[in-house]
C-alpha cells in the first residue's frame, strides 16, 4: 500500500513538473463561443469568438464583440507560444525562465512600448504579476491607426480600461501616462482562490480589485492553461482554474483625480454560474451578476461553447 501511495505522489510530481507555460493543448478544443442576452422579442445567439487550430496549436482567435471585428494571432517556437500579434498592429513578445513565464512586453504599431509584465512563480504556479503600461499623448494617437487603449483591453480589468479612456481624453501633450499594477494570486489546489490587484498611475489615481472564488465544480475548464484563460472581470495573464468557477465575488475601488478634485468609486459584484455539460466539459453557462456600490446593477446572460 505504501508503495502505491509513493508511486502516486511521484507520478503527480512528475506530471506537474513536466508542464510548460505557453503550452495549451486541451482534450476538447474550442471552436466558437456565443453569447445570448435575455430579451422578450429575440433570444438569438451572437458570435463572440471563433478559434482556429492547426492540429494541436491554437493559431488565431477572431473577436466579434466590437463593431469592428479584430483578431489575435499566436506564434510558436517548438510548439511553445512566443509572440501574439493583433489585427490592429500591436504585438506582444513572451520570454520564459525554464518552464515558466518570465516576462511579456507589448508594443504599439509604431514600435513604442505599450506594456511590460513580469511574472513570479511559487509551487509551479504564477503567484505574482507586476505590470507597467504606457499611454502616450494625443500627438502619438494621431500617428496611430487605432485607439491605443483598445489594444490593452484583453489584458486589464474593464474598470481599468474605462479609466484609461477618461485619462486619455484629458491628456493634452503631457508626454506619456504610466500606470503600474501588482497582482497577487492564491490557490486552492489547482483552482484559483483569490486574486488581489492594486495599482496607481502618474495622474495620481489608484485602484484596488479583489476576486474571491467561493466554489468550483468538478468538471474540466476548457481554458485551463490558456494564456487568456481567466474569464472574470480582471483579465490576468496566464492564470485559470482547472475546474469551472460556480461563484465569484469581486470588489473594486477606483480613485481618480481631475481638475474638479478627487473622486472615489466603489462596487461589489457576485457572479454565479450555472453550467450544462457534454461529458467533462461545459457547453453552456448561464451567468447571473449582482452588483452594489455607487449604482445597483443586475443582469444575466448565457455563454455557449462549441468544440471541434
Amino acid at each position: 500500500m505504501r508503495k502505491i501511495v509513493l508511486l502516486s505522489i511521484v507520478l503527480s510530481l512528475f506530471f506537474l513538473a513536466c508542464h510548460k507555460d505557453g503550452v495549451y493543448n486541451p482534450k476538447e478544443k474550442i471552436k466558437r463561443i456565443y453569447i445570448q442576452w435575455p430579451s422578450e422579442k429575440d433570444e438569438t445567439k451572437d458570435l463572440l469568438e471563433e478559434w482556429t487550430w492547426d492540429d494541436k496549436l491554437l493559431t488565431k482567435i477572431e473577436h466579434f464583440e466590437r463593431e469592428d471585428p479584430w483578431y489575435k494571432r499566436f506564434i510558436y517556437e517548438k510548439k511553445r507560444l512566443v509572440r501574439i500579434e493583433t489585427s490592429e498592429g500591436t504585438y506582444f513578445n513572451i520570454k520564459y525562465d525554464g518552464r515558466h513565464y518570465d516576462s511579456m512586453e507589448g508594443f504599439y504599431p509604431d514600435g513604442r512600448t505599450a506594456l511590460i509584465m513580469k511574472f513570479t512563480h511559487e509551487n509551479n504556479k504564477i503567484s505574482k504579476m507586476g505590470t507597467k503600461i504606457y499611454l502616450y499623448d494625443d500627438e502619438f494617437e494621431k500617428k496611430s491607426k487605432n485607439d491605443v487603449t483598445s489594444v490593452l483591453e484583453p489584458f486589464f480589468p474593464a474598470e481599468f480600461t474605462q479609466s484609461l479612456k477618461k485619462i486619455k481624453s484629458n491628456m493634452k501633450n503631457k508626454g506619456v501616462y504610466i500606470g503600474e499594477s501588482t497582482v497577487i494570486f492564491t490557490y486552492d489546489g489547482d483552482n484559483l482562490k483569490e486574486i488581489k490587484s492594486e495599482g496607481e498611475d502618474s495622474e495620481g489615481g489608484s485602484w484596488k480589485i479583489k476576486h474571491t472564488y467561493i466554489k468550483h465544480d468538478k468538471k474540466s475548464n476548457p481554458k485551463y492553461r490558456f494564456i487568456f484563460g481567466h474569464d472574470e472581470r480582471a483579465h490576468d495573464i496566464g492564470v485559470a482554474s482547472k475546474n469551472n468557477p460556480l461563484e465569484v465575488k469581486c470588489s473594486w475601488q477606483e480613485i481618480t483625480i481631475d481638475d474638479e478634485g478627487t473622486h472615489t468609486y466603489t462596487e461589489s459584484c457576485v457572479t454565479t454560474n450555472d453550467y450544462k455539460y457534454s461529458g467533462k466539459f461545459p457547453v453552456e453557462v448561464k451567468k447571473t451578476v449582482r452588483c452594489e456600490g455607487d449604482e445597483y446593477d443586475y443582469y444575466q446572460y448565457t455563454i455557449f461553447y462549441e468544440y471541434e
